[in-house]
């Protein structure tokens, strides 16, 4: 990977969609082509994607075990790969909770059980050495659900999320000022978001090591005392409203 170009002093300054899903319905070259692109017009940085895969997904061991569309190139990490010299990719899952609440399990090629109470599954994700992060959805962070997920954020060591959906002019969630948010695009489902990865993110610099990149990755992270630095874009109310009518529709 021709990083050393992009270093200084050590360190290296990652560009990362920390929201990603790569859904059946995508095109996975055409997938990764966009986020390279997207990610790549925010100046000089490392392309990198955090997946979130949901239970039953396993894109990324199907890539780590050579079924990717660009030429793979292998870590010293099970949970962290290269792909086509352009980009890292790092495992990771999305957790659905007894209370519906949602929880990302970030740097881990580990597998979490879904339906386990959502203090209970914090504690599991922190002992697996994963990256636990509450994301912002719509209606999920109201009423007692709202109320037991800032419980959590008080009680556990965790990051909140933003994402893409959360409509421009929407008021800034409370909890944002709680924790270090990490932005992330969450491509929905329909074939057209498939064009979407890489457009809202965030920038971090990190101590670099090509042979560990999720543990560099993940130090630099939890080093961080306020939010990082966003980029990109988030959806307009119209657009808001065209995900979700698309969304049900499919």
């Amino acid at each position: 990977m021709a990083v050393a170009k992009l270093k200084k002093n050590g360190f290296l300054r990652l560009l990362v969609d920390g929201h990603v899903h790569v859904h059946p319905e995508y095109d996975e070259e055409a997938f990764l082509t966009n986020a390279v692109q997207n990610l790549s017009r925010h100046g000089d940085g490392l392309p990198t994607l955090l997946l979130a895969e949901a239970a039953g997904s396993n894109v990324f061991s199907k890539w780590r075990d050579g079924g990717a569309p660009w030429e793979v190139e292998h870590t010293d990490e099970q949970e962290a790969l290269f792909l086509g010299s352009r980009i890292l990719v790092i495992a990771g899952r999305q957790i659905v909770t007894a209370e519906r609440v949602e929880v990302l399990a970030l740097l881990t090629d580990r597998s979490f059980a879904d339906g386990l109470p959502l203090s209970e599954t914090l504690e599991v994700v922190t002992a697996a050495k994963a990256l636990a992060v509450l994301p912002w959805g719509v209606g999920k962070w109201l009423g007692p659900r709202g109320r037991m997920v800032s419980d959590a954020v008080v009680s556990h060591d965790v990051f909140i999320g933003d994402n893409a959906g959360r409509p421009v002019g929407w008021a800034t969630p409370s909890l944002f000022k709680r924790r270090p948010v990490l932005p992330g695009t969450d491509p929905l489902r329909p074939r057209t978001q498939e064009s979407m990865v890489g457009t809202y993110g965030f920038e971090v610099c990190c101590e670099w090591d090509y042979r560990y990149p999720a543990r560099a990755l993940g130090t630099a992270l939890r080093a961080l005392e306020h939010s990082p630095v966003a980029f990109g874009r988030r959806v307009g109310p119209i657009g808001f409203v065209r995900q979700q009518v698309g969304l049900r529709i499919q």
